[in-house]
């Protein structure tokens, strides 16, 4: 999970159609939140990702569901309130339901909170740093071991054997090997973890904790510093050290 920042609401969303669509659904129990604009909007505003275990929402095989936090049963005049929206994949929408966190105990809403105040990720599963924190990965299983445990261990994986190979590359680099395509391919290799640790990729928070929390990263990233080869990297490196939870 990674903090997220909401957008202005959809200009379809002025007062008059929320007056409208919530008195509709008060009357007839009607999904007036399944319009395009709130849709698009909320996609959107997630790169198009679930707004709590970060799976991709815009591919084939999956389907975005409008989440509310304070749920439709008990806060019926917030079901098309902007603030009260989130998207969500359809595992983590049913599994959080009609829980109220008002009553139950408060859970991460990562427009409102940095998720990172309340959690961290240590050997793939997400600990809790408070109630919270415990109540969100409680509440929405995020530590679910088929789903999203062997996922983050295989991108831990795969992260791991691509730094090995950036480093060897770098260790070669260093002995003699000082050609431009061998600075390119470890150039490149860093960029593509980087990239894949930004916001805007799946799993992102995963990525970038065992991305920054690898040593051989901190050992690449000095010599290529040493090297004056790290300036084209720090604009990416901020805004994927952003996502990372770690301890």
């Amino acid at each position: 999970m990674i903090q997220l920042s909401r957008p202005a609401s959809p200009p379809e969303l002025d007062e008059p159609t929320v007056t409208a669509l919530t008195t509709e659904f008060v009357n007839t129990g009607t999904s007036v939140w399944n319009t395009p604009s709130i849709r698009s909007g909320l996609l959107n505003s997630s790169n198009s990702k679930c707004a709590f275990c970060e799976t991709k929402l815009d591919e084939e095989s999956k389907y975005m569901e409008v989440e509310h936090f304070r749920c439709k049963r008990d806060f019926p005049d917030m079901v098309v309130d902007w603030d009260n929206l989130l998207p969500a994949c359809k595992r983590c929408n049913v599994r959080k339901g009609g829980y109220n966190v008002d009553m139950e105990g408060m859970i991460v809403n990562p427009f409102d909170v940095d998720p990172r105040n309340h959690m961290f990720l240590y050997n793939f599963r997400l600990r809790s740093r408070d109630v919270v924190g415990r109540s969100t990965i409680d509440t929405l299983y995020l530590n679910q071991s088929d789903r999203l445990v062997a996922v983050r261990s295989s991108i831990g994986e795969a992260v791991a054997s691509a730094l090995e190979r950036i480093r060897e590359y770098l260790e070669d680099y260093i002995a003699g090997q000082k050609t431009v395509r061998q600075q390119n391919r470890i150039i490149r290799g860093i960029e593509k973890l980087l990239v894949e640790s930004s916001p805007q990729a799946e799993y992102s928070a995963t990525t970038s904790t065992v991305l920054f929390g690898d040593p051989d990263f901190s050992w690449i990233r000095e010599r290529l510093q040493e090297r004056g080869l790290w300036d084209s990297l720090v604009l990416q490196e901020g805004i994927a050290r952003a996502c990372a939870m770690l301890p």
